[in-house]
């Protein structure tokens, strides 16, 4: 039966609602405009459930940027078709380098450790270096961060994926550079974090990605990527063959796509299928090769070095065979690119 209050007059809640959840979130800032009810609705967690059922979720873009005095950092949100939908809220807490931000359950983005500068130790005008342990969640559906419980171990500079819904993070560096050689898993269901061991190796950041259910790590500088099987919890190594100094990467179409310093003008490929290791030439652009790799509609994306004076350019991985690069003139972050992720609500 419609009553008076109903979403849409007419209609049963249940089909309004249907209705609604159809609607691309480009258009939202417009419908919350229409009346108290509809922009209540459209906040609230039944919404994102009702969205998930109907199949109509969307995927987008998140860019955390730094303006070019470094004091300015924030994020900005893209849909598929490259509309900028406005900014997210920032991360609790001050600015941090060397941290790790994923996509956890699809939707929502993690973003693990890294350290800050603090004034101390010896020397005129010198500092240190404090490792995090913080851990913060974004959640889209209610545009809020949560703090979610803390690692056992404070780091940065560490590797980090997510594998059968639950998140790794891989060694890197504690307080006062002090190198770790330990893992860390993280179940979303407890809210709880795990210690774990790996083999011992000097990890200077690289990447870990998934692959077959199985956690992938590789440090920069060393030739061993180590395997980590969580149905057996045992880790195998494999030579890659690789000195690596990986500096960004994203993973797309079961590969692995990397900048490295040692291969300027050129993007790293790593075929886990394959157990292969190739790359692809990257035309010049303004301010060199010094790119930021993210995905974007299931293509890789370069960030340029240049913030505001250059668009992004891809590589489609679905129809080329070739590496065909393109100005991609839908997304412009607005400036410096410090990481991205991709959710889908």
């Amino acid at each position: 039966m419609v009553t008076e209050s109903s979403i849409i007059p007419g209609l049963t809640d249940d089909a309004a609602e249907l209705c609604l959840s159809r609607i691309p979130r480009s258009s939202f800032r417009i419908l919350s405009q229409v009346c108290r009810r509809w922009r209540s609705f459209l906040r609230s967690e039944h919404f994102t459930v009702v969205r998930k059922l109907t199949g109509t979720v969307e995927e987008f873009l998140c860019v955390l940027m730094e303006s070019q005095c470094g004091r300015d950092v924030y994020w900005e949100v893209f849909d598929s078709s490259g509309n900028k939908l406005g900014q997210i809220p920032p991360v609790p807490g001050p600015l941090k380098r060397g941290f790790g931000v994923a996509a956890l359950d699809g939707g929502k983005i993690v973003f693990i450790g890294g350290y800050t500068e603090v004034e101390g130790g010896s020397g005129i005008n010198s500092t240190t270096v404090s490792a995090s342990s913080d851990v913060y969640e974004f959640d889209p559906a209610s545009n809020r961060w949560r703090k979610l419980a803390s690692m056992n171990i404070a780091r940065y500079n560490f590797a980090f994926a997510e594998v059968g819904g639950l998140l790794y993070v891989v060694r890197g560096f504690s307080t006062n550079a002090y190198s770790l050689f330990n893992a860390e898993v993280y179940n979303p269901e407890t809210n709880q974090w795990s210690l774990m061991a790996c083999p011992d190796r000097v990890f200077w950041r690289g990447f870990a990605f998934s692959f077959n259910s199985k956690l992938y790590a590789l440090g920069n500088g060393a030739r061993y990527m180590d395997i980590y099987d969580p149905k057996t919890e045992t880790w195998e190594e494999i030579n890659t063959e690789q000195l690596l100094s990986v500096y960004s990467y994203t993973v797309a179409g079961n590969k692995v796509y990397f900048m490295d310093r040692n291969m300027p003008g050129r993007l790293g490929v790593f075929d886990p299928e394959e157990n292969s290791w190739s790359s692809l030439y990257v035309p010049p652009r303004q301010g060199g090769f010094w790119f930021r790799v993210g995905v974007w509609n299931d293509k890789v994306v370069l960030f340029s070095r240049v913030c505001r004076y250059e668009t992004l350019i891809y590589y489609d991985l679905d129809q080329h065979r070739r590496p065909n690069w393109r100005v991609c003139d839908q997304i412009k972050p607005s400036a410096s690119h410090l990481s991205s992720v991709v959710i889908n609500f």
